[in-house]
């Protein structure tokens, strides 16, 4: 990540796809569900123009109507995704290091800080684990929290991740306000 991308990403909330194969993966169900209505436009264009038959929907327009439907449902939903979860912290940079070390041992992601601001991880959970991988981002911008899980853009495209992004950034969270809870408190 680089120092423009990383500014892009705390001024946009949002995780920041870079280059055509990692937006490719992340929308691959976007462009799978734009196909069908393309193909049907431009056979019904190119009979039309050759002049074989008179410009015939029947049930075309349903077709185009649903992909169409989908895919913009589709891109919303991976829009989403991209957003970074945001929290305040009162926790040191290291206190909030350490913790992120833990849950990253915890949850077995691979991954490390790629600056003092910014740490990136990866999972591989088995074959039997409903996704083929998680991508990881932490930023730690002053005394915020930027905590974003994706399915891996570097893998085959995935709808679902059965709950494991989800995981990833709440065991984040909360190990976070767990740790601020017990420094207010004084709890040890």
């Amino acid at each position: 990540m680089t120092h423009d991308e990383y500014d892009k990403c705390i001024s946009t909330g949002e995780r920041q796809l870079t280059g055509f194969w990692e937006k490719l993966t992340h929308y691959g169900l976007v462009f799978f569900f734009l196909f069908m209505p393309a193909v049907v436009l431009c056979l019904q264009l190119v009979d039309y123009l050759k002049g074989d038959h008179p410009f015939y929907w029947g049930f075309d327009p349903w077709i185009i109507a649903i992909q169409l439907v989908l895919s913009g449902l589709t891109f919303w939903i991976q829009k989403r995704r991209l957003r970074f979860k945001i929290i305040q912290t009162i926790l040191t940079r290291a206190q909030v290091e350490a913790i992120i070390e833990r849950v990253a041992d915890e949850l077995e992601w691979k991954g490390h800080f790629v600056t003092s601001k910014i740490y990136k991880a990866k999972t591989y959970p088995g074959f039997f684990s409903g996704s083929w991988g998680e991508e990881i981002t932490i930023l730690l911008p002053d005394n915020r929290i930027f905590i974003n899980s994706i399915c891996d853009p570097d893998k085959k495209s995935s709808v679902t991740s059965m709950g494991r992004n989800w995981e990833n950034e709440d065991l984040v969270v909360k190990s976070i306000k767990r740790a601020e809870e017990i420094v207010v408190n004084g709890i040890s």
